[in-house]
């Protein structure tokens, strides 16, 4: 006698385990965590964590609109609330807390990377064009999107499961930063933390967090341009 299976059935169960099953999701993280490492080409971190995220959503039968990639009714006041939001991150972060790093810390951030951008206009229309694309976006729904409500998966979608999420996002976000040193990875896992309540504040809205992520790290670049 032949049985033959049914591939929706199967799918079905698959994304049942991946959803509830504890031991899968702390299996999943671990591969995405080794992932941030994965360091190919420029912005392949970015490229391989969103392709292993949209799997992980697509066998577990959501989308990105589930973790907050929706559609905004009003899109002037998400650009509004994403640049005063970025203007805060900027002073908390480039003003107040990474001097505050530096002279803790006793190597500065890494920022050979960006030797290069001061006074050279073409390289930082460069580097403002791949912020807006790969980074703004490909960070925000990797780590805000996908991770966050991963680690709330595994810890319990309640209120200390989002404090789990918010902690254990921003600190994963800042080791995958790790080329920049010691100080890049504490500065870094701070502005997860921004980012990561900015998530939580308006209701896991990506749109939001990526339009600020743009705008933030458009401030920074434009500040080591003129400096």
């Amino acid at each position: 006698m032949t049985v033959n299976a049914n591939p929706d059935r199967i799918h079905g169960h698959v994304g049942e385990l991946l959803r509830a099953n504890k031991m899968l999701i702390a299996v999943e993280l671990g591969i995405f965590s080794a992932l941030c490492f994965a360091r190919i080409f420029p912005f392949s971190v970015q490229l391989i964590l969103l392709i292993f995220a949209s799997l992980s959503l697509l066998l577990r039968n959501s989308t990105w609109a589930d973790v907050g990639l929706r559609r905004g009714r009003a899109w002037w006041k998400i650009v509004l609330w994403a640049l005063l939001a970025a203007g805060i991150m900027a002073v908390i972060a480039n003003v107040l807390v990474q001097p505050l790093v530096d002279r803790l810390v006793s190597r500065p951030v890494n920022n050979s990377r960006f030797a290069d951008l001061p006074g050279h206009l073409t390289v930082l229309l460069g580097w403002l064009s791949a912020v807006w694309t790969v980074v703004a976006f490909g960070e925000e729904m990797v780590f805000r999107g996908y991770l966050m409500n991963r680690i709330a998966d595994l810890a319990g979608r309640s209120r200390a499961g989002w404090a789990a999420a918010l902690l254990g996002s921003s600190l994963i976000f800042g080791l995958a930063h790790g080329y920049q040193g010691l100080a890049g990875i504490v500065g870094t896992s701070e502005v997860g933390l921004l980012l990561g309540t900015l998530y939580l504040i308006f209701r896991r809205n990506l749109w939001v967090n990526i339009a600020c992520h743009g705008f933030f790290d458009s401030i920074s670049l434009v500040a080591l341009y003129f400096s």
